[in-house]
C-alpha cells in the first residue's frame, strides 16, 4: 500500500485458516524477513505457535531467519503453488478485504502509525463483525474461541439478545451485533 500515494508500505496479515481469525495485521517497516520474523513472533507469543506456516514463496517467506523460527518454534512451511490462482486463496479473500472494504475507504493514510490505527480496527471489524458464508454466518472470533457456532432457526422470529451497533468513523462503516 502507498502513504500519501508515495510511500510503499507493506503489510503483513497473518489468519487461522481454520477459524479465518486475522491473528495479525500490521505494517512492516520494510520488505525483509527480519521484520516478518518480528511481527511472527509477536502473533505466536499472543496465539501460539501453529503446526504449519502458508506462505507465498516470495522471498521473505524463503529467507534462512525465517527457516531458523520455524525450527525453532517446530514448525513446518507449507507453500502455494507458484503461478497458481486460490492456491492460497483464504490468505487472499483476507487481503483483498483490506485493500478494497476498508482500506479504500480511506482518502488519504497519514503515516504509520495512522495505518496501524486503521490496521487494528481492520483486525477487530474482521474478526468480531463480519460474519463468513463459509463459517455458516458466523464471525471468525465465534469459531475461534468457541470452535462451534449454530444458526439460528430460519423460522425463527425474535433475536436471542438485543443489537448493538457500532460505528467505524474514518471508513463510514456501520455494523451490528448481539449483545451479550
Amino acid at each position: 500500500m502507498w502513504r500519501w500515494g508515495l510511500w510503499p508500505t507493506w503489510v503483513l496479515v497473518a489468519i487461522d485458516h481454520f477459524s479465518r481469525k486475522v491473528v495479525a495485521v500490521g505494517p512492516l517497516e520494510g520488505s525483509n524477513a527480519g521484520w516478518v520474523v518480528g511481527a511472527l513472533e509477536n502473533a505466536f507469543a499472543q496465539h501460539g505457535a501453529p503446526r504449519h506456516l502458508i506462505t507465498d514463496q516470495e522471498g521473505v517467506f524463503v529467507s534462512y531467519v525465517l527457516r531458523d523460527l520455524l525450527i525453532q518454534c517446530g514448525m513446518r512451511q507449507r507453500f502455494g503453488a507458484v503461478g497458481k490462482h486460490g492456491s492460497i486463496a483464504v490468505t487472499e479473500r483476507v487481503i483483498l478485504t483490506l485493500k478494497y472494504e476498508w482500506l479504500r475507504r480511506v482518502p488519504v493514510i497519514r503515516g504509520l502509525g495512522h495505518l496501524s490505527e486503521l490496521l487494528a480496527d481492520f483486525g477487530v471489524y474482521y474478526n468480531q463483525y463480519r460474519c463468513h458464508r463459509r463459517l455458516g454466518g458466523a464471525t471468525s472470533s465465534m469459531i475461534y474461541e468457541r470452535g462451534r457456532w449454530q444458526k439460528p432457526d430460519r423460522s425463527a422470529k425474535t433475536l436471542r439478545h438485543p443489537i448493538r451497533l457500532r460505528h467505524f468513523r474514518e471508513q463510514r462503516i456501520t455494523v451490528y451485533e448481539p449483545a451479550a
